[in-house]
């Protein structure tokens, strides 16, 4: 979270590789027990109900790691403004908001096999 002073927090710069953990493993687990037990195989709207849950994960993910980079982004704006540069309140935005663009690409890399391959391949 923000803190009082508008500085961003190691756990806010961490979030979006948070976001990204979390849905490498739930496709993954969903994807697994898509295929173990045959949940969620059932067409809807030509693709497996399985397959729309995996993008909506993804979309979920997406959004989620975009609003972390756009708050990054806007404080590191805010502190450009207040304060000389070179002060160190400039790196940690940056870097969150660099953070958040790597997750968004392992989050689109994670979700390639959803696009490319059938459920269970």
């Amino acid at each position: 979270m923000n803190r009082p002073d508008g500085r961003l927090g190691l756990t806010r710069m961490a979030a979006p590789l948070a976001v990204w953990a979390l849905h490498f493993v739930a496709v993954y687990s969903l994807q697994g027990l898509a295929c173990a037990r045959g949940l969620g195989r059932a067409p809807v709207a030509g693709l497996e109900a399985v397959t729309w849950a995996l993008w909506a994960l993804t979309l979920l993910a997406l959004l989620g790691i975009a609003w972390s980079g756009r708050a990054a982004w806007r404080a590191r704006h805010a502190a450009a403004a207040a304060r000389p540069a070179g002060d160190r309140r400039h790196f940690l935005p940056l870097l969150t908001a660099l953070v958040a663009l790597v997750a968004a690409i392992g989050v689109v890399f994670t979700a390639l096999p959803v696009a490319l391959l059938p459920t269970c391949a």
